[in-house]
């Protein structure tokens, strides 16, 4: 910037006064304050206010009360200058036009934000009016225009002035210009800054199309630009995008880095986190299946590399139903993860939730409202109220406390894991139960409703899932008289026994049925008796 228009007033020129001239060089090599002053007034008075060399000197005292720490009233002083020159040359002069930059940039250095981007928006004017819009004078003081708009914290001005930057180079630079790639980083980062992160995904994907252009797809800079381009789509809810993003960004990278390279594991992993955010969930199964041997062939089973890619597995296998098997998997690596990541890191946390969240579905309702209740501050504070983690941990904490408000929390629970995870998903049968048991059941509209959903566990899970086998032992207590229920309960267990065996889950919970309704009636049987 300073080359294009500032250094016309940081040197003398000369007057045609050999001796003024050596006295001029002398006092500015000196830096001498108090004679730059009265040789201001000898230059104004003999050469007039608008010779180069007065006011070069008149800069050179501005420059001086900079360097006393007053560079706003440097500003000051010479805007006055500038107002007095202004209506001798004009304001387009090329001396208006230095003068205008270097007060610009003392209010910069002021500190006086505001002051600072209106001068440069300003300068940027006064340049593009003297000299043409695609002139390197103009492009450098909108450039400066747009780095001070960002400094007032001004986000959606800023992207506005960056993307006017953006367009006034690729036409006067062209598109693969290295000043139009560093614009639009900028520009990248103020889509973020504004909360725009479509914004910010669109001019990552033309950032990636410069790159590959200026520098070829194997490029450090270009590989940084699609790493860019993954975090925004994903940030803009563009999951399907962000996956295809990741798939190029891993393609490129195998074309320089060896398999076993960290970053090439580490965009695997990201590559099946995004497909299983997409709901891709075979091809995400599949990355995993190949990817977490590898992980421990290359890294170690508790790298952290490792221990991100199997939570990702373990959510990805809740999404799929497979909740027992995501429960033994994250029971299996809590501890690594603690000591690894720590207690509160975002992937110890989402393991966390995926213990509680597939404990309940074994029954194991203790264990789960402990973990939910430990979980839901920092839920909370992570996702807010009304994400479907937070109203899980919610709901049984709520419950186990006996406050009614959780069942509105169970209904909203059960409207977003529906839409997200199915209707016959485990976790959704289970909440759709306790909704259906705060209903009339004596009644015969309840009673169909229970059959009509005790049909739909039998056809997700099959007959012998352990929530099956509870859901019929609850209709047996619902649908008979106390003998028969016991009775009934009794030959549910002896089956489970003969078929699954003894440690099956379907046994486990025929056996718990039945054990806590012999208990009901023989607590019922003796209460009479006495």
């Amino acid at each position: 910037m300073r080359g294009v228009v500032l250094d016309d007033l940081r040197g003398p020129v000369g007057t045609g006064d050999a001796g003024f001239d050596q006295r001029v060089r002398g006092v500015l090599e000196r830096g001498a304050a108090e004679e730059l002053g009265a040789l201001h007034e000898e230059a104004v008075a003999r050469f007039g206010a608008d010779h180069p060399d007065a006011l070069v000197i008149r800069v050179h005292l501005a420059l001086q009360q900079e360097a006393q720490d007053d560079p706003a009233g440097a500003a000051i002083a010479l805007s006055g200058t500038a107002g007095q020159l202004s209506d001798s040359v004009g304001p387009l002069h090329p001396h208006m036009l230095a003068l205008q930059a270097e007060i610009a940039r003392l209010w910069g250095e002021s500190d006086l934000t505001d002051l600072a981007a209106d001068s440069y928006g300003r300068l940027a004017e006064m340049v593009e009016q003297a000299r043409g819009a695609d002139d390197p004078g103009a492009l450098a003081a909108y450039e400066r225009f747009a780095w001070w708009t960002g400094k007032t914290g001004r986000s959606a001005e800023t992207v506005e002035a960056y993307t006017e930057l953006l367009s006034r180079q690729r036409r006067a630079l062209g598109p693969n210009h290295g000043d139009v790639l560093e614009t639009r980083t900028e520009l990248i980062r103020w889509h973020a800054e504004a909360g725009d992160p479509t914004g910010a995904a669109r001019a990552c994907a033309d950032q990636v199309a410069a790159r590959v252009r200026v520098h070829g797809p194997e490029h450090p800079d270009t590989l940084a630009a699609r790493v860019q381009l993954v975090r925004w789509r994903a940030e803009a809810g563009d999951e399907a995008g962000a996956a295809r993003a990741c798939a190029a960004l891993l393609e490129a990278r195998e074309l320089v880095q060896p398999p076993h390279h960290r970053e090439v594991l580490n965009t695997r992993r990201l590559l099946a986190h995004h497909r299983t955010e997409a709901g891709d969930l075979l091809a995400a199964e599949h990355d995993y299946e190949a990817l977490l041997p590898d992980l421990e062939r290359y890294l170690s089973a508790d790298h952290r590399l490792t221990l991100r890619a199997r939570v990702g597995r373990a959510h990805l296998l809740f999404l799929l139903g497979e909740t027992d098997t995501a429960r033994v998997e994250m029971e299996g690596a809590i501890e690594d993860l603690e000591r690894v990541l720590g207690a509160d890191h975002e992937t110890t946390v989402d393991a966390r939730f995926l213990i509680a969240a597939t404990r309940v579905t074994v029954g194991d309702l203790d264990g789960a409202v402990a973990e939910a209740e430990d979980l839901l501050p920092e839920l909370r504070r992570r996702h807010g109220d009304d994400h479907h983690t937070t109203l899980f941990a919610r709901a049984h904490v709520l419950e186990a406390r006996g406050d009614s408000a959780a069942i509105a929390v169970y209904e909203r629970l059960c409207e977003l894991w529906t839409r997200v995870l199915g209707p016959t998903h485990p976790n959704v049968l289970l909440v759709r139960l306790r909704l259906a048991t705060e209903g009339d059941l004596e009644g015969e509209e309840g009673r169909r409703h229970l059959t009509g959903l005790f049909e739909e566990f039998r056809w997700a899970l099959g007959p012998t899932h352990g929530l099956t086998v509870m859901f019929r032992a609850l209709l047996i207590t619902l649908r008979s008289d106390e003998a028969t229920a016991l009775a009934e309960l009794g030959e549910l267990y002896r089956t489970c026994v003969s078929t699954l065996g003894t440690e099956a889950l379907g046994t486990r919970a025929a056996l718990e049925a039945y054990s806590e309704w012999r208990g009901f009636v023989l607590g019922d049987e003796e209460r009479r008796s006495a």
